[in-house]
């Protein structure tokens, strides 16, 4: 009996160190494969956390590229490499946005501009010779207006204002107040907030038969309302759109933007107000935006918001990742809070408007510098 009981302690503790080691293994199983499931988290890139923060100095669109798409509105698309960009980079590009509340952030010297005088075709005039655009404006400008002439025959467009100067600005501001008796204008821009500033913006008379007069866009000049956005133009201050631009409807005055943005802006009828907000929708993260011109070209573009470092990282697609080589790329600051990439993602057949004539046509003598010129001048406003 006291046998019996010894050899059936022993039959229990026996039972009690196997299953104590069972559980040991189980555990030591399932601590295994949760090590494992760790590792193999940390090595697969996730869609989801890559880019998390665009403030980040270790985002890299390149972390997915496991993940490759063949959708050139994807980040997933493209290989990336990256440039970088500080705040006083903010006011430099096509896409600037000045307006009464929005001063312009950059600078643009005298030096470095056309003087349209010196620069332009025959197909139309200008006041004096001291309008200046920036060089890239110059050449769009005579491609318009020649082909606007080859459309309709006539030679009657006068470039009054290009570039002005905050000295200049101020010129005009102070003779508005004095001839209104007003403490402020609300037709002519505070100086440093004019669109004027940035040599991207003209203003156009008219002059035919040694008669000014307003240009309305009404008339032969309705080709010019209908068609600049092929050639990167926009009316700035269309119609309708007074309480997003903080100016009257001016239909003198263009802009230049960009032959892409000028047709989106136009296919969306957005003022550049609506369209630079409009374009903050579209990151590396969210998706990119696609534009597509009257020629067939097809550009892609999206926006990055600066960083709340001293530089922001600017990531740029390549065409080949082996060689490392770009598409053909613009980097605009909006002058307020980011920059707008635009990339062309493939090229079109180039034809865009009616071919220019062989012989340029015989035009209205314009006024010499300084002569009646001042008449060109009756609507110095915004």
């Amino acid at each position: 009996m006291a046998y019996a009981k010894s050899r059936k302690r022993y039959r229990i503790k026996y039972k009690n160190v196997a299953i104590l080691l069972a559980i040991l293994l189980i555990i030591i199983l399932l601590i295994s494969r949760g090590c494992s499931a760790l590792f193999s988290k940390k090595d697969k890139p996730s869609p989801n956390n890559t880019l998390a923060s665009e403030d980040s100095e270790e985002a890299d669109p390149n972390d997915l590229t496991s993940q490759m798409t063949t959708d050139p509105t994807l980040q997933t698309s493209y290989y990336f490499q990256s440039v970088k960009v500080t705040d006083a980079d903010l006011g430099v590009g096509d896409l600037v946005l000045v307006n009464n509340n929005i001063k312009f952030l950059g600078s643009v010297s005298e030096d470095s501009l056309d003087v349209v005088r010196e620069k332009k075709n025959q197909a139309y005039s200008v006041s004096n010779y001291t309008v200046k655009v920036q060089p890239h404006v110059m050449e769009a400008l005579n491609r318009m207006l020649l082909d606007f002439y080859n459309a309709t025959g006539n030679d009657g467009v006068m470039v009054r204002a290009g570039f002005r100067t905050l000295e200049y600005q101020q010129e005009l501001y102070d003779e508005e107040l004095a001839s209104t008796g007003q403490d402020y204008s609300t037709l002519v821009a505070l100086p440093g907030y004019s669109e004027h500033h940035t040599g991207l913006a003209v203003d156009f008379t008219t002059y035919l038969n040694n008669v000014y007069k307003d240009f309305d866009g009404t008339g032969d000049y309705e080709w010019i309302m209908e068609n600049c956005y092929k050639y990167g133009f926009v009316n700035r201050y269309p119609s309708g759109k007074e309480s997003l631009t903080l100016i009257d409807n001016e239909p003198w005055h263009f802009r230049y933007v960009g032959v892409a943005h000028a047709t989106a802006m136009h296919n969306l009828d957005y003022c550049l107000e609506e369209y630079i907000d409009y374009l903050k929708n579209y990151t590396i993260l969210n998706g990119l935006f696609m534009i597509t011109t009257d020629d067939g070209s097809q550009y892609i573009s999206y926006y990055t918001p600066k960083s709340n470092g001293d530089y922001t990282d600017i990531f740029l697609p390549e065409i080949n990742h082996e060689t490392k080589e770009l598409y053909p790329y613009e980097i605009s600051g909006n002058n307020v809070d980011g920059w707008i990439v635009t990339f062309l993602y493939k090229e079109g057949n180039g034809v865009i408007a009616p071919t220019a004539p062989e012989t340029e046509p015989e035009v209205t003598t314009a006024p010499e510098d300084g002569g009646n010129a001042q008449e060109a001048d009756n609507n110095e406003e915004e």
